[in-house]
């Protein structure tokens, strides 16, 4: 094929403009409609039906999206005898070529790097793109900035479906085979070999978007020169394998460079697929940072603005205002999303409904702040298993949970807790049996304990309600086989709640001066953090409404948790000893076990159910592989930069 020739009939070929797994790809003149197209080779391999419908899959993926801004867009595929015009080499078979909308500007991967505010604008474009796949049952896997191109007036379009994946019982065109991937932007499950879940597009699309910035995708170290020894051919083998296990292991390192956009991507790039928000909640954040149109606020000068290339890579700790804004995805609920995730004590339940059957959106949880997590735990239901003493316990643990303590004599007591649960369900899993519209699924437990998460048919990331039984003291006959019955009774009341629609709100809510309205993952900066070595300080494990947030380390297996936390005021019994921090009560309890330390810092008093004294507290845990007297050390430093922090507030 040369410049010049004419390819079936009507397209006049022009240049060379890259190179795609089938061959070289053409940029070419349409003579019938007038205007310049691409032309793509791709060859199936084998002659089997299902290699063809293999390959097929793309262009079938590509035109279920025909006329979406953000997609580039399908006009045809034509079929030529490899012996053909325009066949390639290679004996027998057939090449199909995909006649595509022409991009003038190229892949980004060809571009210089862009400023954060229009990184944003892409990245919300294509996240629009994204969340119309998903919803369609696709996973595209392979989102980098060779497979973005930016149309001529600047709108970001998603290329190449060639790696595209059905997911989950969908009717779609696609067909699945061995997934592709590209190591150095693809989210941790993707490198691990597990299945493609919506989720792993949003991880990849944040390491896009720092590529875009920065110069380089989000892997830490120095990428560049790996990527030079590479293709200089020293130790190729090896850089190769460190990309590989990079990305098996979800490393990232955020570069500063990527400024407001930090904790967005921060989100996006979070290890736990559950944790992340889904594409359209990433849009909507990557919109508000993205601003006004640049060519509708002042020309599209601005929509070009770049930055240069950056070679200083430096970990940036986000402001917590920027993370709790972010993180604070209470508002992502079963079984799609609610609200804008913003609360304040003011905040009402959300109005958003939905009904699964006429795809209308309901908030089942709505806002944490003000949702009533006990009118999913029912003492009535589980009055069968204990001796008439069985009631909920309100002023206990954190916000997100409550509980049912199930008396059966005076020595034994099953304690049964609600929660509420950031995530997904676990990947691969089908809920053991359904409540309406609810499943119920076998969880992650202990030998002493049974945990059952509700969801519902949706596997988006959001927010799960968790059942969890455990022996509050003695024993029952049966052991955990009992405890699981005692679950699965408690899921069923909590299921039939959900169906019934939106979770109560509150009545009356939480006062203003309740740490229901506070960010815990404010109370300890990277400063404070960087008391506990190799702590990786930027990148917490964030709760319900960041009402907790983990934070762990390599070294001795440390890790640290602030929470807040209710019950009656502790006291310095039993190995715990008293202190003051910030002019708050504080008790520090080390572990009967030896390997934990908890700090309470009472914050307030209120009086709570049947009138007893009641305390709301900020929680400081830390564990590892130290002696108690050093974990109970730290702890209480940390608790001291919380509780001065607290103070500020």
């Amino acid at each position: 094929m040369r410049s010049g020739d004419r390819f079936a009939d009507r397209y006049v070929l022009k240049e060379v403009i890259g190179a795609g797994r089938g061959g070289e790809v053409w940029l070419a003149h349409d003579t019938v409609v007038g205007q310049d197209v691409a032309l793509k080779p791709e060859r199936a391999d084998g002659e089997s039906d299902t290699a063809v419908r293999r390959l097929l899959g793309e262009p079938r993926a590509m035109a279920k999206f025909r006329g979406h801004p953000h997609v580039v867009t399908l006009f045809d595929v034509v079929t030529v005898p490899q012996d053909g015009a325009g066949a390639g080499g290679g004996a027998g078979g057939r090449t199909y070529w995909f006649v595509m909308e022409y991009v003038t500007g190229g892949g980004l991967d060809r571009r210089p790097a862009v400023s954060p505010q229009r990184a944003a604008r892409i990245g919300a474009q294509l996240a629009d793109a994204l969340t119309d796949l998903h919803e369609s049952g696709i996973v595209h896997c392979d989102v980098k900035p060779a497979n973005i191109g930016l149309a001529r007036k600047g709108d970001a379009k998603l290329l190449d479906f060639g790696a595209a994946y059905r997911i989950g019982g969908t009717e779609t065109i696609t067909v699945n085979g061995p997934f592709s991937f590209t190591p150095d932007y693809a989210a941790p499950e993707l490198a691990r070999g597990n299945v493609p879940r919506p989720a792993s597009d949003v991880f990849c699309l944040a390491a896009t978007l720092h590529a875009l910035v920065t110069g380089a995708p989000p892997r830490g170290g120095a990428p560049a020169e790996e990527r030079a020894s590479a293709e200089t051919g020293d130790d190729d083998e090896e850089a190769e394998r460190l990309r590989y296990w990079k990305a098996e292991q979800g490393l990232v390192e955020v570069d500063a460079a990527v400024g407001p956009l930090y904790p967005v991507l921060a989100a996006m790039l979070r290890r736990d697929p559950r944790q992340r928000p889904d594409a359209a909640e990433a849009g909507r954040l990557l919109e508000e940072i993205a601003g006004a149109d640049p060519r509708t606020a002042g020309g599209g000068a601005a929509a070009d603005t770049v930055t240069g290339r950056r070679r200083l890579r430096r970990p940036l700790i986000a402001a917590a205002v920027g993370l709790s804004a972010v993180l604070a995805l209470g508002l992502v609920v079963l079984p799609d999303t609610g609200d804008d995730g913003k609360a304040t004590p003011a905040a009402g339940p959300s109005r958003l409904e939905t009904h699964a059957s006429d795809g209308e959106r309901r908030a089942l949880i709505g806002d944490p702040h003000t949702a009533d997590v006990c009118a999913m735990a029912d003492p009535a239901a589980l009055e069968v298993f204990g001796d008439g003493d069985v009631h909920v316990d309100v002023d206990y643990g954190n916000f997100d949970r409550c509980d049912v303590l199930v008396g059966i004599d005076d020595r034994t007591r099953i304690d049964v807790s609600v929660s509420l649960l950031l995530g997904s369900p676990p990947e691969g899993t089908n809920p053991s049996r359904t409540v309406g519209r609810v499943g119920v699924r076998e969880d992650e437990a202990e030998s002493d304990e049974c945990r059952l998460l509700l969801t519902s048919g949706s596997d988006r990331g959001g927010t799960l309600v968790g059942i969890r039984v455990n022996m509050g003291k003695g024993t029952v006959v049966g052991g955990r086989a009992t405890l699981c019955t005692v679950a699965d009774r408690a899921a069923t009341g909590a299921a039939e709640v959900l169906n019934r629609g939106p979770v109560p709100r509150r009545s009356p809510g939480y006062p203003h001066a309740s740490l229901a309205w506070k960010d815990a993952c404010e109370l300890l900066d990277a400063e404070a953090l960087s008391a506990v070595p190799g702590l990786q300080a930027d990148v917490p494990e964030v709760g319900v409404a960041n009402w907790s947030c983990e934070w762990s380390s390599d070294v001795d297996e440390l890790d640290v948790e602030v929470s807040f936390f209710r019950d009656q005021p502790k006291s310095a019994e039993g190995g715990a000893t008293a202190a003051e921090l910030s002019g708050y009560r504080t008790i520090v309890e080390p572990d009967d076990d030896g390997d934990t330390c908890a700090v309470f810092v009472e914050y307030r008093r209120y009086s709570g159910q049947g009138a007893e004294t009641a305390a709301e507290m900020v929680r400081l845990d830390v564990g590892g592989q130290r002696p108690t007297d050093r974990l109970c050390t730290t702890a209480t430093g940390l608790a001291a930069s919380a509780a001065a922090a607290l103070r500020a507030q």
